[in-house]
């Protein structure tokens, strides 16, 4: 239950934080927990926020709930949750939100999100307008990447950010046979599971031809599969190579 003294409370954090446009309001930070987002979802207020910022403020999958259930974030494009604690069964609840049709940046990064809470972002059909797409450090596996690959709603995906997030070269091997994420510029696979045979299974991708930078340094792919990489003709666009 939201008491009175928390309506006010979070009333006056929105002023600190809401930019004069009133399309931005940036709440990384704020420790405001599970409650700060019951309380801002209770507000009577109308938001037109373009861009939500709940970083860092040791929400789990209580507070995830609140957001993804309440109607005040129709016109929201650019949604940042990352630090948090949401879980699988925070994460699970995304797609009921009603604001993901125009969301075109989604960050998750370290929320604890495993494989089930991952398979429910990347099966969701809601998320056809989503360019960036950021899971970094869950331990989300290969089979969510895999399914990623072959899901349409994804199209549009131009930054994909996979770092440690226990991907190896089996989900590496059909990211790179993806027809679905050929518009994909930035990748980040570091610091996952990856050796010479991933490398190698990039180095031949027919799809993945308009990525720009590629991140895998603290990865066993070795000088073998630096020069793989480096000698492909899929990654003639190819700009940064970040490799150890």
């Amino acid at each position: 239950m939201v008491t009175a003294t928390k309506l006010e409370y979070i009333n006056r954090v929105i002023d600190e934080c809401l930019s004069e446009d009133g399309e931005a309001l940036e709440l990384n930070g704020k420790f405001i927990g599970d409650e700060g987002v019951e309380a801002l979802v209770s507000t009577n207020r109308n938001f037109d926020v373009e861009n939500l910022d709940l970083s860092k403020n040791k929400l789990t999958w209580r507070g995830a709930h609140h957001l993804f259930h309440s109607q005040q974030f129709k016109n929201l494009k650019r949604l940042y949750l990352g630090d948090n604690n949401i879980s699988d069964k925070g994460i699970k609840a995304l797609p009921d939100a009603n604001f993901l049709e125009n969301l075109s940046l989604l960050d998750l990064r370290y929320n604890n999100i495993g494989e089930g809470g991952a398979m429910a972002v990347v099966q969701c059909e809601k998320l056809r307008k989503l360019q960036i797409l950021i899971f970094q450090e869950n331990p989300i596996g290969d089979n969510p990447v895999i399914a990623l690959a072959t899901a349409q709603a994804f199209a549009n995906l131009r930054k994909l950010n996979l770092y440690r997030t226990d991907l190896s070269a089996k989900g590496i091997k059909i990211l790179a046979k993806s027809k679905v994420l050929q518009r994909v510029k930035h990748l980040n696979l570091a610091r996952n599971y990856l050796n010479l045979d991933s490398a190698q299974y990039l180095a031949k991708t027919k799809t993945l031809v308009n990525i720009e930078t590629l991140l895998m340094f603290d990865t066993q792919i070795g000088d073998a599969g630096v020069k793989v990489i480096m000698d492909s003709e899929a990654f003639q666009n190819l700009k940064t190579l970040k490799v150890t």
